[in-house]
């Protein structure tokens, strides 16, 4: 079984480890013509404030579902309904804390230009 297992998965496994090291290599780098790049401090902070942000979001989303999940199924643990309310009630405030902080960084880097 497990043999059967290897070989069908064993091609697909090689191609997803050899996909990222092509399109590597695929960019170019720094050699005949191509200068070093500039670090853009400002834009890594950015983009770092981006992917945080979009991971809070989708744990938040994780938490909401975990928590209706909980709320359908305490039919005989009633303590699992309070334990639904708080993590919708902690999913929410950090859903409003990423969107504030958003928010102000935004207002700050406007401030400033």
């Amino acid at each position: 079984m497990m043999k059967k297992l290897t070989s069908k998965f064993a091609p697909i496994a090689l191609a997803l480890t050899m996909f990222p090291l092509g399109i590597v290599s695929a960019q170019g780098g720094v050699g005949a013509g191509n200068l070093p790049p500039t670090i853009d401090i400002p834009s890594i902070v950015l983009r770092v404030m981006n992917w945080a942000f979009g991971l809070l979001i989708v744990l938040a989303a994780a938490f909401i579902f975990f928590a209706a999940y909980l709320y359908l199924t305490a039919g005989t643990q009633p303590d699992n309904v309070g334990k639904a309310k708080q993590y919708i009630i902690y999913a929410v405030v950090a859903i409003v804390v990423g969107f504030v902080a958003r928010g102000l960084v935004s207002i700050v880097t406007g401030l400033l230009q």
